[in-house]
C-alpha cells in the first residue's frame, strides 16, 4: 500500500514549469437571449451571463456566476470534462459577509455528480426564481443534491488526506493524483491552490480570495456599456497581485458559419433479405459539417498566442431498397445495389442521430 511520501515522491516527479503550469482562463458572455440575465434589476438575485472557463485540456471547467442587486455572490465551477470514478464535478465559491463587514469566500462540493441537482440545490439556498433556470448551461433537476462539503485545495474537509493535502505549499501534483485515482477531488487552478505563482521565479502571491474578487470584477463589468471585462478583471488581478498577468482564454473571431453538409457513402447496415421473387436492403450513410474560431490566450508573462478550433457536427441518412427478382428470375439472389433505391433524402440534410464535437458550447 502506498505511503502519503510515497505519493510526494511521485507528485515531484509530475511537477513541471511554471509555463508549462500556466492555467488558460476565458470570459465571455452568452448569446443575446441568455446575456439580459447579466443585468438584474435592483433587489433581484440572478444568474449571469458571464461564463468563466478554468483548467487545462482534461481538467476543464466553466464558472457561472450568481448575482445579487448586480454583484457577484457566488460561482458554481462545473466540470466540463468526463468525470473518472467518483471525481467531484460541481464546486460552490460564496462570499460571505462578516459582521465588521469584511467579506471572505467559503468553498463547498457535492459529492453527487449530477450536476443538474447541484444546481437545484444552489437555486433553492439561494432563492432564485424560476425565471433563472434557463441561464444554467445544464438543465436544472428536480431534486437537489444533498448539502455541499466544505472543501480545501481540492478535496474534501471530511477527507482523511484534508490535513496533509492543506498544509502544503504546491498541493496541485497530489491533487491530480488523487483525481486521477478516480477519488473524490478536484484541482481548480488557481482557485483550489490558495496561490498563484507569478511571473518572477520565486515569487508566489494572489491568494484564492484575490483571483476571485478580480473574477467578480470582470463580471461586474459586464452590465456596464462599453466595458471591457478582461480589462477590469486584470486591473484588479494587478493591483493586489505585484503586476502579474493571469493567463485569460478567450474567442477572438468566429465561430465562422456551418460549412455545406456533406455526405459520405452509403453502406448496407441490413440486408440482402431474399423473399419469393424480391429482395430487401437497408441502408445507412453519415453526413458532416463544421465550423471554426479563432482562440486567443494570454499567457503568464503577457505574452499572447492564437490558435483555430474546429467543431464538427455530424447526422445520418437511412434508405432501402425492395426490388422484385421477377427479370431476373426467383431463384436468383444478387447482393445489395450500391445505394438505395428509396433514400430518406435526396439532399445532405441530416434525418437521424445529429451530435457535436469539438469545442464545448
Amino acid at each position: 500500500m502506498a505511503t502519503f511520501t510515497d505519493w510526494m515522491r511521485l507528485g515531484e516527479a509530475r511537477m513541471t514549469s511554471l509555463a508549462t503550469l500556466a492555467l488558460g482562463v476565458g470570459m465571455a458572455l452568452l448569446a443575446p437571449e441568455s446575456a439580459d440575465a447579466a443585468h438584474p434589476a435592483a433587489g433581484e438575485r440572478s444568474v449571469s451571463g458571464v461564463r468563466i472557463t478554468l483548467g487545462e485540456e482534461g481538467r476543464r471547467w466553466t464558472l457561472v456566476p450568481t448575482l445579487l442587486d448586480g454583484k457577484v455572490e457566488s460561482f458554481l465551477a462545473l466540470r466540463e470534462d468526463m468525470a473518472y470514478g467518483e471525481n467531484l464535478t460541481a464546486v460552490w465559491y460564496r462570499k460571505v459577509a462578516a459582521a465588521d463587514g469584511t467579506e471572505s469566500w467559503e468553498t463547498k462540493a457535492f459529492e453527487d455528480q449530477d450536476q443538474s441537482k447541484a444546481i437545484r440545490a444552489v437555486k433553492l439556498a439561494l432563492a432564485l426564481g424560476d425565471s433563472t433556470d434557463e441561464s444554467w448551461p445544464v438543465a436544472v433537476a428536480a431534486v437537489a443534491a444533498a448539502e455541499p462539503e466544505p472543501m480545501v485545495k481540492g478535496v474534501l474537509e471530511s477527507d482523511a488526506l484534508a490535513p496533509l493535502v492543506a498544509d502544503l505549499e504546491d498541493p496541485q501534483p497530489i491533487v491530480e493524483m488523487l483525481e486521477d485515482a478516480g477519488l473524490k477531488a478536484a484541482w481548480i487552478g488557481p482557485l483550489e491552490g490558495g496561490q498563484l505563482a507569478t511571473a518572477e521565479p520565486g515569487v508566489v502571491a494572489c491568494p484564492q480570495h484575490v483571483v476571485l474578487a478580480a473574477l467578480a470584477s470582470g463580471v461586474e463589468a459586464s452590465s456596464v456599456a462599453g466595458a471591457d471585462l478582461e480589462a477590469v478583471a486584470f486591473a484588479k488581478l494587478q493591483a493586489g497581485c505585484l503586476g502579474i498577468c493571469l493567463p485569460w482564454t478567450w474567442t477572438s473571431a468566429g465561430p465562422t458559419p456551418w460549412s455545406p453538409w456533406v455526405c459520405l457513402g452509403w453502406q448496407v447496415t441490413q440486408g440482402p433479405q431474399y423473399t419469393h421473387c424480391g429482395i430487401t436492403c437497408h441502408y445507412e450513410r453519415m453526413v458532416v459539417r463544421s465550423r471554426t474560431r479563432v482562440r486567443t490566450q494570454r499567457r503568464l508573462d503577457c505574452t499572447r498566442v492564437s490558435w483555430t478550433q474546429t467543431q464538427t457536427q455530424d447526422g445520418s441518412q437511412t434508405g432501402r431498397c425492395t426490388d422484385d427478382l421477377a427479370d431476373e428470375g426467383c431463384d436468383s439472389q444478387p447482393p445489395c445495389p450500391p445505394a438505395p433505391c428509396n433514400p430518406a433524402t435526396t439532399s445532405c440534410e441530416p434525418t437521424t442521430g445529429v451530435s457535436s464535437s469539438g469545442w464545448w458550447p
